[in-house]
């Protein structure tokens, strides 16, 4: 499961999409929202102090690639 929030240059969030099941459908509409918004996107966990940008943030244990 994965959401989709956006944290503002003030790095206040806001939830654009919650609990998607496809990671690729989140990618998707990380990558348009941060279009609209003139934002750039990242990957959580492991990044830190982020502004103005789009975020996809898995939500449960993701199975690692085989």
């Amino acid at each position: 499961m994965y959401n989709v929030i956006y944290i503002d240059a003030h790095g206040t969030e806001t939830a654009l999409a919650q609990d998607l099941d496809d990671r690729d459908g989140a990618c998707t509409l990380a990558r348009a929202a941060a279009a609209e918004r003139g934002a750039g996107r990242a990957m959580l966990p492991g990044s830190t102090n982020l502004r103005d940008c789009v975020c996809v943030v898995p939500t449960a244990s993701v199975p690692a690639a085989a």
